[in-house]
């Protein structure tokens, strides 16, 4: 066979640069993350991005960092250029992000990238552009005289076969949010600022890690920050851990980990944080925190990914031990809601599945499914979904109810008092009802499917607006919304009309929900399992709204209705929280009255 014959052949050099450059970028977050690690390394005190159309367009990432001399400006941009390693040996020893050099030449092969940059103690700004540097008169940074300017400009359109991928310009956008947040956190003596088509998104100025993490993970909610420490020389490394206490979200976006400065997204270390509180938390709802390790850099390997966003832990057992122990102790001083035992003023222990103490005669009904059957549809085909069920006609009842003791009134017109003779049971009427009304609608739809659902016409249709480019996104997903018992359509270019809601939705602050409803069906990714009764999560997103007309707190309830309110509520198959987190019943032991009294105990 001649040469020209050859089925195996040396590929041109600059596509074997895209190539290898799409490893490490993947969309404008990738970018942003690189040139922003670059410019933490810099030194900066100031870090901006900029956006057009979400990055496609342009990126714009500018500090006020040491800048680049000629010579530095000149390599960065070369392959295996690099300012931290010198040696093989160097690799055990990083203690850098990357630091100019690295990523930049994979960025150019993507993109149209320019640099604008004046050295810490240069009198003159420099600009690359198509391997060419000129001196120039202008440039500023950030109100600084150095720093650096990174413009990358038409990301991806010389591959069309990635471009495409990219999602919507506001996914991408949150996207490169979600990642200077993680950087942020783990550099809160940085400012940060982010614009998205000169709308400013972020900006963070310099706090100490605590308020930094509290200010993004509780979302400028007024939620405790609770904190866990190891001691500094627990066996060659230390961990701090950061809770935001009585917050759950819908995702693990906010299980943030930090090792020797680092921004990652390993599953080892956020399983190891996240573990202790899955039996307090409900299927498909996470906590949320920030995980901050400093080890021996020869302990971890950060070159495992592309990305160097997944680590490699020398020994892992003692890292995931270590970090679960401390989540843990988090929980076990604080409660998962803020009662725990010595804790508080008040001594009070939340009942969930995990609860610090569970009270007499209100242990957990047993199960012989979990999650609503959930795990049973996903081993079924669909066809042949089907959920255990008794002669009442509701798979989550279970006969042997606890036993509530005699009902002793209603404080406050928020919390019904069961006094079971040596404790006093309270529970949350409102929490309560968000429980019984989330699992009554999840047990009709995933029993019965659509099919029967009762619903509850409108006199007038509910119109609910959304951005008319975002039309083609919303429309495939209507199918989960007719799962759930809606009845819904769209009208005109940017308008979905509601002419009926299921039961369980109640009236009050309809247009509100519905448009979170709305919400929260465009955020589920296109392309995605979207099959409604075998997806727990993707059930809970739609359906949470269902809650928010329940009984409020304030709302006077008549004795039978709060007896058969909580005989309701130990009918679901989890009624220790409300579908928020939030613990539904809490108990005071007499022996706390007894001391309050000053009685002998």
């Amino acid at each position: 066979m001649s040469e020209s014959q050859a089925k195996i052949q040396f590929l041109s050099p600059i596509v074997a640069e895209r190539i290898a450059a799409g490893e490490v970028i993947e969309r404008p977050a990738s970018v942003v993350k690189e040139l922003v690690e670059n410019s933490i390394d810099a030194q900066s005190t100031e870090i901006s991005v900029r956006l057009e159309q979400g990055g496609k367009v342009l990126i714009e990432v500018t500090d006020n960092g040491i800048g680049m001399n000629e010579t530095d400006l000149s390599i960065c941009v070369k392959r295996h250029a690099t300012s931290k390693l010198k040696s093989l040996e160097d690799l055990d020893r990083l203690q850098t992000l990357g630091f100019r050099g690295e990523a930049l030449p994979s960025i150019s092969a993507v993109g149209t990238l320019s640099i604008l940059t004046r050295a810490l103690d240069s009198e003159t700004t420099l600009a690359w552009r198509d391997e060419r540097i000129t001196p120039v008169t202008f440039g500023h940074f950030l109100g600084t005289p150095h720093g650096t300017r990174m413009v990358v400009e038409g990301l991806f359109a010389q591959i069309p076969a990635r471009l495409k991928f990219l999602k919507s310009q506001a996914s991408e956008v949150a996207q490169v949010r979600e990642w200077i947040e993680r950087l942020a956190i783990a550099h809160p003596q940085i400012g940060f600022k982010l614009a998205s088509d000169e709308r400013v998104i972020l900006n963070l100025r310099p706090k100490s890690e605590e308020l930094r993490v509290q200010e993004i993970l509780a979302e400028g909610e007024d939620f405790p920050l609770k904190s866990a420490a190891s001691d500094q020389s627990y066996q060659g490394f230390s961990v701090r851990l950061h809770w935001i206490q009585g917050l759950s979200t819908h995702s693990s976006k906010r299980i943030i980990q930090i090792v020797n400065g680092r921004a990652v997204k390993d599953r080892l270390l956020q399983q190891a944080m996240s573990l202790p509180f899955k039996q307090s938390y409900l299927p498909g709802q996470f906590p949320a925190l920030a995980l901050f390790m400093e080890i021996n850099p020869a302990e971890v390997d950060v070159n495992v990914h592309p990305t160097k966003t997944e680590l490699r832990f020398v020994d892992t057992k003692k890292i995931f031990s270590a970090i679960q122990f401390l989540s843990q102790s988090l929980i076990d001083k604080n409660g998962v809601m803020g009662f725990a035992s010595g804790t508080t003023s008040l001594d009070t222990y939340p009942l969930s599945l995990s609860g610090v103490e569970r009270t007499p005669g209100f242990s957990p009904p047993s199960r012989e499914f979990t999650s609503s059957g959930f795990y049973q549809a996903r081993e079924a085909s669909q066809s042949n979904f089907t959920i255990p069920s008794n002669s009442a006609g509701n798979p989550f009842l279970n006969e042997n109810l606890p036993t509530l003791g005699k009902f002793a009134g209603n404080l406050f017109n928020t919390y019904l008092l069961f006094d079971q003779g040596h404790d006093l049971a309270l529970i949350d009427q409102h929490a309560a009802h968000e429980r019984i009304r989330y699992e009554s609608l999840k047990h009709r739809v995933f029993r019965n499917s659509a099919l029967t659902l009762t619903t509850q016409s409108l006199l007038i249709p509910e119109a609910i607006r959304f951005a008319s480019e975002k039309r083609a996104d919303l429309e495939p997903k209507l199918h989960l919304l007719f799962a759930l018992g809606f009845e819904v359509e769209i009208f005109g270019e940017d308008t979905l009309l509601f002419r009926a809601v299921p039961a369980e939705w109640g009236m009050d602050s309809l247009k509100l929900r519905l448009t979170n409803l709305v919400e929260r069906t465009l955020e589920i990714e296109p392309g995605a399992d979207q099959e409604l009764l075998l997806d727990e999560n993707l059930f809970e997103k739609l359906a949470s709204e269902a809650c928010h007309s329940a009984i409020r707190a304030g709302d006077a309830l008549e004795p039978s209705e709060a007896e058969n309110l909580t005989k309701e509520l130990f009918r679901c198959e989890h009624p220790w929280n409300c579908p928020h987190g939030r613990p539904t019943l809490v108990r005071v032991p007499k022996a706390r009255f007894e001391e309050w009294f000053q009685r002998r105990v």
